[in-house]
Parts: C-alpha cells; structure tokens; sequence
C-alpha cells in the first residue's frame, strides 16, 4: 500500500488540475478551429492517452519506491 505525503498528495492534485485544463484547452480550440468530428477524437484520444500513460507512471513508481 502506497502512503502518500502531504506534498505528493498536492502535486497530484496540481497534476489533475493540469490535464482538466489540458483537456479543456484542446477542445476550445478545436471548436475554434472548426475541427470535425474525427480531428477532435483523434486529439482527444492522444490526449487521453498520453495523460493516462503519465498518471499510471506515476503511481507506478510512487508504488516502487514504496
């Protein structure tokens, strides 16, 4: 079980309210940019993923390092 200090805990957060704007950003400008359906999914989609791949990192070395 990971036990996770009062900064790590705040830089997480700091981290979620990150990719919320990241993620927001992205779609205020595809809809600026008058994207269609499959230029918004596509971004959205590396986006996501990309993000996702650096939350699961994350937790994985918080877990590693113990």
């Amino acid at each position: 079980m990971v036990i996770w200090s009062t900064t790590e805990i705040w830089v997480f957060s700091a981290l979620l309210l990150m990719i919320a704007f990241k993620l927001w950003s992205v779609w205020h400008v595809s809809l600026k940019a008058k994207a269609d359906r499959t230029g918004k999914l596509i971004f959205l989609g590396l986006i996501s993923g990309l993000t996702l791949f650096g939350l699961f990192a994350k937790s994985y070395i918080s877990m590693m390092m113990g």
